[in-house]
């Protein structure tokens, strides 16, 4: 009998040594569970801020929300609060809901002419283009494009292929050539005021334009359905080649992937395309 209990005790001694053992090990499991996830407070954006938009205007209009987040996920330069240093500077590119506004969103603010922000020093310059020139409608603002141009070539007016300036002629006594006229320019906006975007057109093309030797001319002097305004930031001589190519040729965008570099050349003309 004696025996009985005391092996009940022994029991009972054990079970509650196991039950303090296992409760420690949990405590000490949270705690690793718990190491580097330390909580902190990161601004989310809460509704769009549109590029351009100052770290003041972000601050006081009700831009953004703050949310508890474990600091392992969040990223080095996320942003707990506007302070002193952003409230000058502006957001280079619309931030959509829900995601970190971060430090390196902001840069120094650009200039704002006639409702278009417009880079310091730069020309604001819109050329119109159709879908197909514009890489099926993949350009938006803020997207980086090479620009080429395609162009009749003058006979006779020294190497290479230069425009002859009539336009874009057609016929078979014509060659034309295609060249890189910028390597590089940023988009600020698609479409015509009052409407961001949205595609101008599609609008109905005008009768050809005879050309002196009697073909007719097409590309800039002889609107396509379907075509869209694209204004870029350039400097003066980019806006003087553009609106000059804009005037006797035909443009086309490429879009610039990360790290891609457009370079210029001679070009290729009908003869030299499948060499």
């Amino acid at each position: 009998m004696k025996r009985s209990i005391l092996a009940a005790l022994v029991a009972v001694v054990l079970a509650a040594v196991g039950c303090v053992a296992v409760a420690a090990y949990v405590r000490t499991a949270d705690k690793r569970a718990l190491a580097g996830q330390k909580a902190v407070q990161v601004l989310v954006v809460r509704k769009k801020i549109p590029a351009g938009t100052t770290g003041q205007a972000i601050r006081t209009g009700g831009y953004t929300e703050l949310v508890i987040m474990p600091a392992a996920t969040v990223p080095a330069d996320a942003l707990g609060g506007i302070d002193a240093p952003l409230l000058e500077l502006a957001v280079t590119g619309d931030q959509q809901p829900r995601q970190l506004l971060l430090r390196g969103a902001f840069d120094a603010p650009i200039t704002h002419s006639g409702g278009l922000a417009v880079p310091d020093g730069m020309l604001a310059v819109s050329v119109s283009m159709r879908v197909p020139a514009q890489v099926a409608g993949y350009v938006r603002p803020g997207s980086s494009v090479a620009v080429f141009d395609t162009f009749t070539v003058a006979e006779g007016k020294g190497p290479g292929h230069l425009p002859a300036g009539d336009g874009l002629a057609t016929g078979h006594d014509y060659d034309q050539a295609t060249r890189l006229l910028l390597p590089k320019v940023q988009v600020l906006a698609l479409g015509g005021r009052g409407t961001p975007g949205a595609q101008v057109g599609p609008q109905p093309a005008p009768q050809p334009t005879p050309s002196p030797s009697g073909s007719t001319t097409s590309g800039s002097q002889q609107a396509d359905t379907g075509s869209v305004l694209i204004t870029v930031a350039v400097t003066q001589e980019q806006a003087q080649r553009l609106v000059h190519a804009a005037q006797t040729g035909a443009l086309y965008l490429a879009l610039l992937g990360d790290g891609t570099e457009a370079r210029p050349g001679p070009g290729v003309d009908n003869y030299s395309l499948f060499q």
